[in-house]
Order: structure tokens, then C-alpha cells, then sequence
């Protein structure tokens, strides 16, 4: 049977159903939930309720019909006994089923970059593994290549494999899926199972949770901030198993950020603006870093006017520090801001001004605002259309 896994269903709130009872000859407490059946109507306002083998008369204003089987949590008031009836939660959908199963496990991918960076050169690896390392690092992209590469390195962002995969069937994409960070990252845990290592929860290793990390999922349309730059961990004084259990615990965090970020991506309403969070692995110099990106459009006031599109994304840079920088794109117009953190920073940028303006009109784009901020953005979120907040984990 087809389910349709991107339905989630309208939830109507209704007023709290009570049933009022005055000195019941039954002991009851606050907060106590109990079990009771409707036994019949006795009027428009009242009905014969049974709790525990005792009829007892109730007053109500909603209508229960005879038989009926309720749930109640008992609430004192003044010389009054109110009984609350409860429902049953609405049953989750298979995305958010799928979520409450991903969102406690999910990590950014800045400790497996660290990892890989400091056991790219390590001996003494097991050949599948060492080889696997070097084929994920060599697949990421380079930042010198990225402007040249964008759309080619959001494709091999990992968000997009599975679509890739589809793809194959008709087009020849085996560089794509070669290169996609998803895939790269599941060969790697494929390796490391075939090696014998077995996950953290199972018996857990004080290595791997030396090394384990919380990291929260940032909220839908929350501005790109620089990742923290981690130091190299030093894994000479640990064995290769417990390196490679640090590895399997990693990578297993990465892969569910990536289902994460997927799943709430398949929540995307499309009477809402679009708006893609992604996080870019890259390669700077000899490290490897993390791009968080995020695409937004900007739909117009006129119903006839054409969208604007902004991408906004954060890095740290050796010489430059902390930045953000949006771009924003309507028809031939781009927007440019750019936050340092270096004050430094800002007034080198403010002499490129004229240098953008003509690679832009290279490209048949004019430059539009040129602004230049000392200090990071904060987080400006629009809670009005947040999904994930009634998932309790």
C-alpha cells in the first residue's frame, strides 16, 4: 500500500473535555489517573459515570454517549472534584517517526573531519580502512574550487544521494555518486563492520566517549556560524580498535545529521518560501572544515514579481577569521554582506569593492549593496512554521 510519508495530518484542537463530581464517595487525589465508563445520560447536563464498581452522577458540559470508556486525571478545586479527560496522541507519521529515531544520535560532521585530517598519514590502519579514509578525503571538495564547483559540490553534500541513485538508472552519474559525502561516509562504516567493530552502545569503550560528542541540530532558517576549528585529536596512546570505534561512532553521528537534515527538508511546505540548511564538507589548505550554508528565497509582495534567492554561509579562515557572508540575488542585481570578525578583515574587504563589481559585470551581473559589519550576525529565526517542536526525544 503507497503511504504517502511527507502527510502530516491537520491536528484540530478541542476545548478540555471535564466531568464535575461533588464529595464523591470514593477517595480520591490530585493528579491521580484513573479509568471510568460512561454508563448513561441522565439529562442534557449530566451523566452516570462508573469508577471502580460505584455509579457516581457527574455534571458536564459535553456530550459522552452510554458505554463509552474514559481516561481521567483527577483535579481539585475549591469543594469540587473535576475529572479531566484525556485522549490519545495523534500517531506519528512516518517522517517523524523516522526523525525521533535520527535526532538523538545526529552530530555535525566537525569531529569525523578532525578524525580523518589526524589519521590520514597514521600507520598500522587496516589497508580497507586506510584506503577508504583516502578515497572520503580526496572526494571532498577543495575551497579553491568551490565558486567553480557549487552546484556540483551541494549535489555531493550528501542530501542528494538518493536522488542520485534514481538518477543512474537513466543517466551515467558515477562520479556523483562516487564523490557524494553520503555515500563516501557509508563505505566507510560498510569498512569498519567488516572489520569487526561494533557499535559504542553495545559495549561501550572510554576512548569512543572520550570522543563522542552532544551537538544540537540547528533550528530551520537560524543564520550560518563558523564551526568551531578543533584541535587534531591524538590517537598514538590508543589502540586501532578503539580508533576505529571512534571512527564507527562518528561516522554513524554524520549519516543521521544527513537523514536529519533530509527528513526535515521532506516537511517543507510548499506554500511556504523555500529554504535548503545544508553543511558543506571542504578541504582548506591541509584541513578539512565545514561550510554551513543556507538557501532562502524571498518571495515578493506582487503576485506577479519574480523571487529573490539568498545564500548565506559561514567559514573560518586562517589570515581572516570568523565570517559570514549573504549574497542576495534578484534578476541581475546581487546584494553583498559580508560580517568579520577582524576589524582588519573589514577594511581589507573595503577596498575590493570595485574588484567584485567587475567579476560580477563579467558574468552579466551588476553589484548591487556592498556592506561591510564588524562582529558576527545573531540568530534571527522565524518560529512561525518550526515542525519539529512537538517530538519529544
Amino acid at each position: 500500500m503507497p503511504v504517502d510519508i511527507g502527510y502530516t495530518p491537520s491536528i484540530r484542537l478541542n476545548p478540555i473535555q471535564e466531568l464535575k463530581i461533588t464529595k464523591p464517595d470514593i477517595e480520591l487525589y490530585a493528579g491521580q489517573i484513573l479509568k471510568t465508563v460512561v454508563v448513561k445520560e441522565l439529562n442534557e447536563n449530566q451523566v452516570l459515570i462508573n469508577i471502580n464498581g460505584q455509579n457516581i452522577n457527574a455534571n458536564t458540559a459535553h456530550h459522552f454517549d452510554a458505554g463509552e470508556l474514559l481516561q481521567v486525571k483527577v483535579v481539585l478545586a475549591n469543594d469540587e472534584t473535576i475529572l479531566q479527560v484525556l485522549h490519545e496522541p495523534p500517531p506519528l507519521t512516518p517522517i517523524q517517526t523516522a526523525l525521533l529515531q535520527a535526532l538523538p544520535k545526529q552530530a555535525s560532521a566537525t569531529h569525523l573531519l578532525a578524525s580523518l585530517t589526524a589519521l590520514e598519514n597514521m600507520p598500522n590502519l587496516p589497508a580497507a580502512v586506510q584506503q577508504q579514509l583516502h578515497q572520503l578525503i580526496d572526494s571532498i571538495t577543495p575551497l579553491s574550487r568551490l565558486p567553480q564547483h557549487f552546484a556540483q559540490a551541494i549535489r555531493q553534500s550528501g542530501l542528494f544521494w538518493e536522488a542520485t541513485l534514481l538518477a543512474s538508472q537513466q543517466n551515467n552519474v558515477t562520479q556523483s555518486l562516487n564523490n557524494d559525502f553520503k555515500g563516501q561516509c557509508l563505505r566507510l562504516l560498510a569498512v569498519l563492520l567488516n572489520e569487526g567493530i561494533t557499535p559504542a552502545n553495545a559495549a561501550p569503550d572510554p576512548v569512543v566517549q572520550q570522543y563522542s560528542q552532544d551537538d544540537t541540530l540547528p533550528l530551520p532558517g537560524a543564520i550560518p556560524h563558523p564551526p568551531q576549528r578543533l584541535p587534531l585529536p591524538n590517537f598514538n596512546d590508543h589502540t586501532i580498535n578503539s580508533i576505529l570505534g571512534v571512527l564507527l561512532e562518528q561516522t554513524e553521528q554524520v549519516l543521521a545529521r544527513i537523514k536529519t537534515s533530509q527528513l526535515t527538508h521532506l516537511l517543507h511546505s510548499p506554500d511556504q518560501p523555500y529554504s535548503l540548511m545544508l553543511e558543506l564538507p571542504l578541504r582548506v589548505d591541509a584541513d578539512l572544515e565545514l561550510l554551513p550554508l543556507l538557501i532562502k528565497e524571498h518571495r515578493q509582495s506582487a503576485a506577479t514579481a519574480e523571487s529573490s534567492w539568498s545564500v548565506t554561509f559561514a567559514i573560518n579562515l586562517a589570515h581572516l577569521g570568523s565570517l559570514q557572508a549573504r549574497l542576495r540575488l534578484q534578476d541581475r542585481l546581487l546584494d553583498i554582506q559580508i560580517n568579520a570578525e577582524k576589524p582588519d578583515t573589514v577594511d581589507l574587504l573595503a577596498t575590493h569593492q570595485q574588484t567584485v563589481a567587475e567579476l560580477l559585470a563579467a558574468l552579466d551581473l551588476d553589484l548591487g549593496l556592498w556592506c561591510l559589519h564588524l562582529g558576527l550576525e545573531k540568530d534571527d529565526i522565524d518560529t512561525s512554521n518550526l515542525r519539529l517542536l512537538d517530538l519529544r526525544v
